[in-house]
């Protein structure tokens, strides 16, 4: 019973997350361009991201609505959680020629070790309901 519970929660949490990240990135879509274009990514893979990652944001989503899927969403979670806390990584190690503006929304006033210590957080939640629901330790 506690385990439904918390693989209810980290879907909930997630399907949140990705719902807050995702829909205002397409109504502020000109701004998501231009702050795509401040960050360390080449300048050719901007216009592409702009609309890819609110799409797969979004798309994850559906997949941690449906019981079917939701196993899968939970791996795209911790899929994209991984890749973004890299990303996050590497501009606090200084990997990147720049150092762009943290400019998601709830991390535009939180400074980047503070995105990578919720990324990291985020990205091990995941793997939590990754694992609970993979080895069926919910049912």
């Amino acid at each position: 019973m506690i385990a439904t519970i918390i693989i209810y929660l980290i879907v909930a949490l997630f399907v949140l997350l990705w719902a807050y990240t995702a829909i205002p990135k397409f109504f502020k879509i000109k701004y998501f361009y231009d702050i795509l274009g401040s960050q360390a990514i080449p300048k050719w893979t901007v216009p592409i991201l702009t609309v890819m990652i609110p799409v797969v944001e979004l798309a994850v989503l559906g997949m941690l609505l449906f019981p079917e899927t939701r196993l899968l969403g939970l791996y795209a979670s911790f899929g994209l959680m991984l890749i973004f806390t890299i990303y996050v990584s590497g501009i606090i190690f200084q990997v990147y020629d720049i150092y762009p503006c943290p400019c998601g929304a709830m991390f535009r006033r939180m400074g980047w070790k503070k995105h990578l210590r919720v990324n990291i957080w985020l990205t091990l939640i995941a793997l939590v309901g990754v694992l609970m629901m993979q080895f069926n330790l919910f049912k």
